[in-house]
């Protein structure tokens, strides 16, 4: 990033995460700080109730970035599941004069957030080549990692589609290849038609941050229709294959996740349940067996969603 174009999309993000968010999630911020204590070094606001600006309704998607995951945690055991297989996801009610606001978070270490922006799975850079909100940073250096990473992200999201796109396409398309992309490989509860949304619901967001991507992306181009390419047919075949990849591991790593979630997240089942039928409309009731013993009940439930369409 020591490029001074691509330094440019560091600076319009760092401006980009300053983005105003509602007083819940920034009272979900301050309690989390209060939770995980001094090596919490940032907290990210992110996905739908982000883009609408609104803290009124479902669970916020927060990240929190720490120093240390057993400094965090204070268990090694759970330091532990954060590093091999991250991040951990955790829950959170606060009760404010007015509501309660929720929210479903994930904990990862500040360094393994940066490193995993040009990692093989789509899991992380996938998320934050989105738009998000910075809630807090503990100071500048915490502040300019997050800009940095995520600046990474778009360049990764951005440039490991090329494979997928012809020789021109336009803004839009190109979003949209990549974010289709990142969704095949997760067990996406979604109905057709989410990713067009997402596309639209980012224009803020790609149009501030695409041309300055495209600068930084070896052979791309911009011209009057939006953006051409000078792939070859080789590696064309070769990223496309490194997608196939993508997809195997990704839905693997989901699977691992969701069973690792059970542990550490108070009302999982109910709430992926939930999330499922919030999204696709396939709902399933959980039964006594299934909350007393997830890990052992997921598979039968798992195996009728995916038979109903409630993920692919």
């Amino acid at each position: 990033m020591s490029d001074p174009q691509c330094r440019a999309l560091v600076d319009a993000i760092d401006r980009l995460i300053d983005s105003p968010a509602p007083p819940g999630a920034q009272a979900l911020a301050q309690a989390l700080r209060v939770r995980h204590g001094g090596t919490v070094a940032a907290v990210l606001f992110y996905g739908s109730n982000f883009r609408r600006g609104d803290d009124s309704e479902g669970l916020l998607d927060l990240y929190v970035l720490v120093d240390d995951a057993r400094a965090a945690l204070g268990r090694r055991l759970s330091a532990v599941a954060c590093r091999r297989l991250p991040p951990n996801v955790y829950y959170l009610d606060l009760p404010l004069p007015d509501r309660t606001v929720r929210c479903k978070y994930a904990l990862l270490e500040t360094g393994a957030f940066s490193r995993y922006m040009t990692a093989r799975q789509s899991y992380f850079w996938g998320r934050f080549g989105q738009a998000s909100g910075l809630l807090y940073a503990r100071d500048a250096a915490a502040r300019s990692q997050v800009a940095l990473a995520m600046a990474q992200a778009v360049l990764t999201l951005l440039g490991r589609s090329l494979p997928l796109l012809g020789d021109d396409f336009d803004e839009p398309t190109w979003w949209r290849t990549a974010l289709a992309a990142c969704y095949a490989t997760e067990l996406r509860p979604e109905r057709p038609g989410a990713v067009d949304g997402l596309v639209r619901d980012l224009a803020p967001w790609r149009g501030a941050l695409t041309p300055l991507a495209a600068r930084c992306l070896p052979g791309v181009s911009t011209h009057a229709r939006g953006y051409g390419q000078t792939l070859s047919r080789t590696k064309r075949a070769a990223g496309r294959r490194r997608w196939a990849g993508r997809r195997l591991l990704g839905k693997s790593l989901n699977v691992a996740r969701l069973v690792k979630a059970a542990f550490t997240f108070a009302g999982g089942v109910d709430y992926l349940l939930w999330k499922v039928e919030r999204h696709s409309g396939v709902r399933v009731e959980p039964t006594p067996f299934l909350r007393r013993h997830p890990l052992l009940g997921i598979w039968g439930v798992a195996w009728r969603l995916w038979r109903r369409g409630g993920f692919r």
